[in-house]
């Protein structure tokens, strides 16, 4: 099981040994110089993953604007590292406008609400954001209901490196490990569900059906039930979930999943887990509420007791119903760092569109070609296998020997 380092140095320094693709990612950007003095403005999750791209955003000339995205996630050691190596980092709900005080010329996006605060300044005729970026479910389905943007926006979250790699493996990674290192409990044999069947939650089932847990999937398109369907999963409405499973995992990026409508519903001894985007897909203010008391039993796990008439339940929560994977930092991080790889070089991208002559229509895009490639080489030469990418050579028919 990983254990979480000891300090934001030596997690820095194990980011660099375990899988330096930042670094070889600093290198690529060294080259071509195309950052410097730019202004980003970057709405995201303040981690030391964070902090560790905001380091290669700033060595390569940048200048660096950061709102935080969930008070759940934040690492104050991450804060203090990017503010001492030049960063400008807000926090609270007026950080994204904080950002945008200062300009930002090309802006990333977390749950599209740099952007929505953005449309604002558009609206009254001040247009100084060239393009931006989007990375997660809900950002884009937020996006999709805008008909009009004024800015192309790269939507990342559906682009294969996110969608197959971060979603899939890293979420599912991230969840087996933070669930053995709060719950100490071995999971073959259990009967789980995971409430969502996009590329979050299939990840997430598939990992949990690798650990040797029961797995049932709740989810309401047709489409998604059947895939799960195929992929080996039974299919079960929530409130089966609910009362049946020991665990359950929200993948949905919808609020409000679990809550005072539900709490009724599940069986004692309940584990609930959040890794959709919304800390409020698990309403914790109506379990406070329903609650008639609470104690930590680990950090980052609670239990609670439920009154139910003369008799009371007891349920736990994860992470108080942050994303649970990036509140533990869980897992591998080489997903992330693929991904962040893929989110700084699609900064980049659209910083030089001007210079390159390229011109993206207003609103969704999608990520392109080049950046993908240009990541996933990056990935291949820490794994070992960048020898992997030339094609091999093809005999001629008439040279093969029939066995």
């Amino acid at each position: 099981m990983t254990q979480p380092p000891s300090s934001l140095e030596e997690e820095l320094e194990r980011y660099a040994f375990s899988f330096p693709i930042l670094d070889k990612l600093t290198d690529y950007f060294a080259e071509e110089g195309r950052l410097e003095g730019k202004k980003i403005g970057w709405h995201c999750h303040l981690t030391g993953l964070t902090a560790a791209a905001a380091k290669v955003l700033l060595k390569s000339g940048a200048k660096l604007f950061i709102s935080e995205c969930t008070a759940a996630t934040t690492d104050w050691a991450a804060v203090t590292y990017m503010k001492q190596i030049g960063a400008s980092v807000y926090q609270g709900f007026d950080s994204p406008r904080k950002v945008l005080e200062n300009r930002p010329e090309v802006t990333s996006d977390t749950g599209f609400v740099l952007t929505t605060e953005y449309l604002k300044d558009a609206e009254s005729g001040s247009n100084y954001v060239s393009a931006g970026c989007e990375i997660t479910t809900s950002g884009v389905h937020r996006l999709r209901e805008y008909a009009d943007l004024p800015l192309p926006v790269l939507n990342i979250n559906d682009g294969e490196l996110k969608a197959l790699i971060e979603n899939y493996h890293g979420v599912g990674d991230g969840v087996i490990e933070g669930l053995f290192r709060l719950t100490w409990r071995v999971w073959a044999g259990r009967a789980v569900s995971v409430v969502g069947y996009g590329k979050v939650g299939a990840g997430v089932a598939n990992y949990l059906r690798r650990a040797g847990a029961t797995v049932f999937v709740v989810e309401v398109d047709p489409i998604r039930q059947l895939v799960a369907h195929y992929d080996g999963f039974a299919l079960m409405d929530l409130h089966g979930a609910l009362a049946n499973t020991e665990l359950i995992v929200t993948a949905t990026g919808s609020r409000g999943v679990i809550g005072a409508h539900e709490l009724p519903i599940l069986r004692d001894g309940a584990v609930l887990m959040n890794v959709g985007h919304w800390a409020e897909e698990i309403d914790m203010a109506a379990i406070r509420q329903s609650a008639k008391s609470q104690k930590p039993v680990a950090k980052h796990l609670e239990e609670y007791v439920l009154a139910d008439g003369d008799s009371s339940r007891k349920i736990y929560v994860i992470a108080a119903g942050g994303p649970a994977n990036v509140v533990l930092l869980s897992g591998s991080p080489e997903p992330t760092l693929i991904h962040l790889t893929t989110e700084l070089l699609c900064m980049n991208y659209l910083v030089g569109l001007n210079e390159n002559g390229v011109v993206l229509k207003p609103g969704e895009n999608a990520v392109p070609r080049e950046v993908e490639r240009r990541a996933s080489i990056l990935a291949l030469q820490c794994l070992g296998l960048s020898g992997c990418m030339k094609a091999p050579e093809l005999q001629p028919v008439s040279s093969l020997k029939v066995v």
